[in-house]
């Protein structure tokens, strides 16, 4: 019956179909159309829209763009080709076209917060800073790009003029959560503690179900050390919403510092794991986008992936995994200069199964991690003596506990967190934790109880490199009281014996700077750092090494140059102690 009808009928009975959710019908007319007018802006559009609802992001695209070939002038379709090229990690190109829609219509705000987010997406901040400001010239009021204006200002560690935006978009919505909950992490990062908690209280109190909220109290009550309250605020998170992610790591944090409970710091660690993978890799989004790898995280499960293959290790989904990870990475020709490999869905379903698995190496016990052997008390003395605080301590585990966490960095799947010098973190709030692991918190304020005194442990994490030249970890200070850094791979591995190590510089962060500041700009610190004329202690990489330091003090992984193989990967573990710096 309806092939019968003119090509706007049929148009006008798919649009009324799609209107009431008919995908299918409204589909088979919109495409009954298209084989009779091929280039119509009207049907492409209307099938991209169609396509997105249905999931087919991809199909989408494809719409999309040749709507936007068929009227180059039509914002919309611009803006629509934007956002599913992004969704399927072709960022270069969803670039262009929001910027070609932003053309289009200089002023209107939906596309420059998109644009805007895209920029901030790729690090791209005073581009994305730009993006809003100019929208806002139009929309001074809009409060959603004031809530990204000041989402950006704080990434650019420009944290008071953050709070002014985010006051600026109260003083049109006092109540938004979100703005609230924004406002409150920027004044945390302020150190104005007890107005971080007033704002998140703010928005719990005037939207109870709002998950993020209660994350926001609870993060403001932990830096109050109200640990207790903390932990409640982010239960009630996850009351609310069970598979928050946010809310799982925060949770396991903040009971890190509780090591004397072993297994409530465990479990929280890797339900937290747990959490992350199947968010992260059971999205059904993903069933019609496949996603994008970068070419040293590949390469890196890859080889882990073959490792537990080669040791028994009956991993879910270890041999699909593998065989479609091996024949990816064959598709690159240079790793060293292709960022990222694009897995299709049809690869990416043969993958899903390890990639969602939660792995973990069981640790062994045992009487003493940290080396007896060693004059601890001296150790401490010459620590505790030191201008600056600075002190290398070689053979620093046993032998049996430097090989169990040798086999657990080999064998757990933590390596989730990525960095822009192609290396790897693993996180105590993310499974990178074991009884052993606390263990060896304990033995350190036990053994040298005048360094760690009553400090808490407040972070725990590993970091795992690329073997070729690498810069590994920009320079930085942190915020706790006691850095530990200490180092598992083996020696004969490093290429360089006088490098592949820590530099230490004898200047600390000043108290005044923020987060952003001392953690992240670099440009910043050098700058500091040479009107100081800081001096550097450089410690070489040896196995079993470690270093002990003020944690303020600036500091920064040296140059690594490591054999080419799976086990040869440079390895540290970090322990943070104490908190100092804001």
């Amino acid at each position: 019956m309806t092939a019968s009808l003119a090509p706007a009928d049929q148009m006008q009975l798919a649009v009324h179909f799609h209107s009431q959710g008919q995908l299918d019908s409204a589909r088979t007319l919109y495409e009954g159309v298209l084989r009779q007018i091929p280039n119509d802006f009207g049907v492409r559009y209307h099938l991209g829209l169609l396509e997105s609802q249905a999931g087919d992001v991809e199909r989408a695209a494809v719409h999309f763009g040749r709507a936007a070939q068929a009227n180059p002038h039509n914002a919309d379709a611009q803006n629509n080709l934007a956002f599913t090229l992004q969704q399927l990690g072709r960022e270069a190109e969803a670039l262009v076209a929001y910027e070609q829609a932003q053309a289009l219509r200089p002023d209107d705000a939906d596309i420059a917060i998109n644009l805007g987010l895209l920029h901030k997406q790729l690090q791209q901040l005073p581009q994305a800073l730009a993006c809003l400001e100019r929208a806002l010239q139009a929309h001074p009021r809009h409060v959603a790009l004031l809530c990204n204006r000041g989402n950006v200002l704080q990434l650019l560690g420009r944290q008071t003029d953050a709070l002014a935006s985010y006051e600026q978009a109260l003083a049109v919505e006092p109540d938004n959560p979100v703005v609230l909950c924004n406002f409150s992490n920027a004044l945390g990062e302020l150190a104005r503690y007890e107005e971080a908690l007033a704002s998140a209280e703010r928005a719990t109190r005037a939207h109870p179900a709002h998950a993020q909220a209660w994350v926001e109290r609870g993060g403001a009550l932990k830096l109050l050390d109200r640990t207790d309250e903390a932990v409640a605020s982010f239960e009630r998170a996850l009351a609310l919403q069970p598979d928050m992610v946010q809310a799982h790591t925060s949770l396991a944090a903040t009971v890190l510092s509780d090591s004397v409970d072993t297994p409530r710091v465990i479990e929280t660690g890797r339900r937290s794991l747990a959490v992350y993978l199947q968010t992260t890799w059971q999205s059904p989004r993903l069933r019609h986008t496949g996603v994008s790898f970068s070419t040293f995280k590949l390469k890196h499960d890859v080889q882990q992936a073959r490792w537990l293959q080669q040791h028994g290790h009956d991993v879910p989904g270890l041999a699909g995994f593998l065989k479609t990870g091996e024949a990816l990475l064959k598709q690159v020709q240079d790793a060293a200069t292709t960022r990222a490999v694009r897995v299709s869905p049809v690869e990416l379903a043969r993958m899903q199964a390890y990639l969602g698995a939660s792995w973990l190496h069981a640790m062994p016990s045992m009487p003493d991690v940290l080396n007896p052997d060693n004059d601890w008390r001296a150790l401490e003395e010459a620590y505790l003596a030191g201008t600056p605080e600075i002190l290398t301590i070689d053979n620093f585990l046993t032998e049996t506990a430097l090989k169990a966490f040798q086999d657990f960095a080999h064998a757990s799947r933590v390596w989730h967190g990525e960095y822009a010098n192609s290396y790897l973190g693993a996180f105590a709030n993310r499974g990178f934790n074991s009884p052993l692991h606390l263990q060896l918190a304990r033995e350190l304020k036990q053994r040298m109880p005048r360094v760690f005194q009553d400090y808490l442990l407040t972070q725990l994490w590993g970091f795992k490199y690329e073997p070729a030249v690498t810069r590994g970890i920009n320079v930085h200070a942190d915020f706790a009281k006691v850095n530990l850094n200490f180092w598992i791979a083996p020696s004969e591995h490093n290429l360089d014996p006088d490098s592949g190590g820590l530099k230490v510089y004898d200047a600390p962060a000043p108290e005044d700077w923020t987060f952003e500041q001392y953690n992240i700009d670099s440009t910043r610190i050098y700058s500091f750092l040479q009107q100081h004329e800081a001096k550097c202690v450089t410690v070489p990489h040896r196995c079993n090494r470690a270093v002990l330091f003020n944690s303020a003090l600036f500091h920064e992984t040296d140059t690594i140059r490591f054999v080419d193989s799976y086990e040869s990967r440079r390895v540290n573990m970090t322990y943070l102690f104490g908190r100092q710096l804001r």
